[in-house]
């Protein structure tokens, strides 16, 4: 299955799909951008590890449980391929190819002078310039293994895939929804329960990700199963019928931050002097993602940096019921963006 692109159609679902949760919408009309469903499903632990689907058969009969009571039998849906499995990567092939023969040329390439961490790969690919000598693109690849096995875990459940999309692209599709496209070279942060994505956009595309697992520090607990502590050490943060209860103070928390901040200059140097020679730098980051604990992620962004930091809360997206379409549910809505104008 390749990573292609479909025409828009508000009846395509779309599944992000994590270690957690499973998370769903549909688009009831793009402008204004509103969603006709909003579901989703916490997963017990060990369903899914970094990515990795670890016991197929409980998954799917959990996604069965889903398309049952939800409604979605039949659905054609798109998903997002997990973070540790993309790669992104700026490449140049020879200008005489035509536009039709780049992807048989690419074919050829890897695994021999284009490596990739998979051995066999699933790939999309964008054109960002050319001339008579060479043709720059944008390679987007993953593992052909585990695209199919989340392909055939929803093709299983009587829906029927049609794409695949990366969770950067998503999440700034919806942030640049509907606004002046942005010049300047911006990382996005998407910080989750369990991982962290550093993904850097230049005129508008993903030319740089990296995926740090984070360490675990939560829980999914029912709401009779909550017992609020009185020191105020532990977070609760509502999600449906579900809670993520945070297993970790806010000093430990904020030691957290600061190790992954630590790698946040790591790449902001990285992209600055080896990708680019000095030629380009990020000028401001855009924070997103599912924590919890999101705010203190921001203040400690804007105690260290000195540059524009943006966030989702902008984003002009309401339910059918005409309430706000909650934070955990952005990255899903950027999915079903995807191919509307």
């Amino acid at each position: 299955m390749g990573l292609s692109a479909f025409s828009f159609s508000k009846k395509i679902g779309n599944f992000t799909i994590k270690d957690e949760v499973i998370r769903y919408v549909e688009m009831k009309q793009a402008k204004p951008f509103v969603l006709q469903t909003c579901e989703e499903r916490w997963l017990p632990e060990g369903l899914i590890r970094g990515g990795v689907i670890q016991d197929f058969d409980t998954l799917s009969m959990i996604m069965d449980e889903c398309v049952q009571d939800w409604g979605i039998k039949g659905r054609k849906v798109r998903f997002t391929v997990p973070d540790p499995f993309v790669v992104i990567r700026k490449l140049s092939v020879p200008g005489d190819l035509k536009d039709d023969e780049i992807r048989g040329h690419l074919y050829i390439e890897i695994g021999s002078s284009i490596h990739l961490p998979f051995e066999e790969v699933v790939f999309d690919y964008i054109v960002l310039s050319r001339n008579d000598k060479l043709i720059d693109i944008l390679l987007f690849a993953s593992s052909e293994e585990l695209v199919k096995a989340y392909s055939d875990l929803l093709d299983g459940a009587r829906l029927k895939t049609i794409a695949a999309d990366i969770s950067p692209l998503c999440n700034y599709r919806l942030y640049s929804y509907g606004t002046v496209p942005h010049q300047q070279s911006t990382m996005l942060i998407q910080f989750d329960l369990t991982s962290v994505n550093l993904s850097i956009f230049q005129n508008e595309q993903p030319v740089f990700m990296r995926n740090i697992e984070i360490e675990k520090k939560h829980m999914i607990l029912d709401r009779g199963e909550i017992t609020f502590q009185e020191n105020r050490e532990l977070v609760f943060e509502q999600s449906g019928d579900k809670y993520v209860k945070l297993t970790v103070s806010k000093e430990e928390f904020l030691l957290q931050v600061n190790e992954i901040v630590k790698e946040i200059d790591h790449v902001l140097n990285f992209y600055r002097f080896s990708l680019n020679q000095g030629s380009d730098e990020v000028s401001s980051f855009l924070l997103a993602g599912d924590h919890p604990m999101l705010q203190h992620v921001y203040q400690s962004l804007t105690a260290r940096y000195d540059m524009k930091i943006d966030t989702m809360q902008h984003v002009q997206a309401e339910l059918a019921d005409k309430s706000s379409l909650p934070a955990s549910f952005y990255l899903t809505a950027g999915l079903a963006l995807k191919e509307v104008q």
